[in-house]
């Protein structure tokens, strides 16, 4: 495949990759419209209301629901919002102002106001460690109801996606970086039986890192979007047989022990061959990269309480604790350096969480005494 052939590829697949995210985040939005519409189904409705029933009616609203005046003060809350906020209902009518101290949303409310019924975007509110997106509808002439929907997954989900985008970019513009020079150099020096030995070995190493990081980010959406087999199983034993086979390099390398112990008479899995030969590879590699040259490499799997339990250990230097229970979200990295000295991305142990909870199983990681990580999966087994 030519120079510009491949980088098309990329595009390509880079293009998928974020038109199903835009198609999930889409599906989201969907979900805070029909609950903003309903704000205003309520609203109408509650125009004709006494006090009480209108109270009434906000109590039944398991979201965050405030009934403002003009001047951004609290008439009356639900008990959602009673509890996010801390407010104590002999405390009101109160200013807002008491329960969220942010003067400019106060004056970005009022602006909003005043022009009812047009529509106004309202700030985004932080409280207690939550994001709301605060929506409102009029109530009278001097009141209104403010809904505020939970985006706190939703923002921190675009956070990563913002996050991984830049490293993307970095992680493709190196290697691609060196594509291109040393395609360029060919054209020039491809008579040099030398340079062209390793123009060609620097092609290929490059084209391999990157068909790695596309391969991770369509495995993730195909995970999400394609759905699992539920007639799907698998011999467990000879998927790490055939993974172990692939490692014998690496392995070699560093000259790592590696074992592998696997209990007699244990059933099929229930997943299909794919979906565990890519976790057993994802986890496998993971601790052959990060345990030191000459370490130790373990893989367990047995029977419990019903279930496959796979077992993964390395004696490297294991993970931070800050960081242990969030290094199986979608583009989290500990340290970033570090994940591109060793052609990483972010993306493995998500791929291993989301692939073994997909077909029903969990994960769960810690650190080994005196260090080391240790990877342990549940899975279920063919009946």
């Amino acid at each position: 495949m030519s120079t510009s052939g491949f980088l098309l590829l990329i595009l390509l697949c880079v293009t998928t990759v974020w038109f199903f995210s835009a198609y999930s985040m889409r599906q989201q939005i969907r979900s805070y419209q029909q609950e903003i519409r309903r704000l205003h189904d309520v609203a109408g409705s509650a125009g004709k209301l006494s006090d009480q029933h209108l109270n009434t009616l906000l109590a039944a609203i398991d979201q965050v629901m405030l009934r403002l005046d003009r001047n951004a003060c609290v008439i009356a809350a639900n008990a959602p919002a009673l509890s996010l906020f801390n407010i104590k209902t002999d405390e009101l009518p109160q200013s807002i102002l008491t329960f969220y101290r942010n003067s400019d949303w106060q004056d970005a409310f009022r602006q909003v106001f005043d022009r009812l019924p047009l529509d106004g975007i309202l700030p985004d509110m932080m409280v207690g460690g939550r994001v709301l997106m605060p929506r409102i509808a009029r109530l009278g002439q001097n009141e209104v109801l403010m809904l505020c929907l939970d985006i706190t997954d939703k923002h921190r989900l675009e956070l990563q996606r913002r996050t991984f985008m830049a490293n993307l970019m970095h992680d493709l513009k190196t290697p691609l970086t060196s594509l291109l020079g040393y395609a360029r150099s060919l054209q020039r020096f491809g008579e040099d039986a030398d340079f062209r030995q390793e123009a060609t070995q620097v092609i290929a190493d490059e084209a391999k890192h990157v068909n790695r990081l596309l391969e991770s980010m369509l495995t993730l959406d195909q995970i999400e979007f394609a759905g699992t087999d539920p007639e799907a199983s698998c011999d467990a034993e000879d998927v790490i047989r055939q993974v172990f086979d692939m490692l014998k390099e690496p392995v070699k390398k560093k000259k790592i022990s590696i074992t592998c112990d696997i209990a007699d008479d244990l059933p099929d899995l229930h997943m299909d061959m794919d979906s565990f030969e890519r976790i057993v590879r994802n986890l496998l590699e993971n601790a052959v990269q990060y345990a030191p040259a000459g370490g130790r490499v373990s893989l367990f799997l047995q029977q419990e309480q019903g279930r496959g339990e796979l077992v993964v250990q390395d004696s490297g230097a294991g993970i931070p604790e800050m960081h242990l229970q969030r290094v199986t979200e979608r583009f989290y990295r500990v340290d970033k350096a570090r994940s591109r000295e060793y052609g990483g991305h972010g993306l493995g142990l998500a791929i291993v969480k989301e692939l073994c909870e997909a077909h029903g199983g969990a994960v769960q990681l810690s650190n080994l005494d005196p260090h080391g990580l240790e990877v342990r999966l549940t899975i279920p087994l063919v009946s």
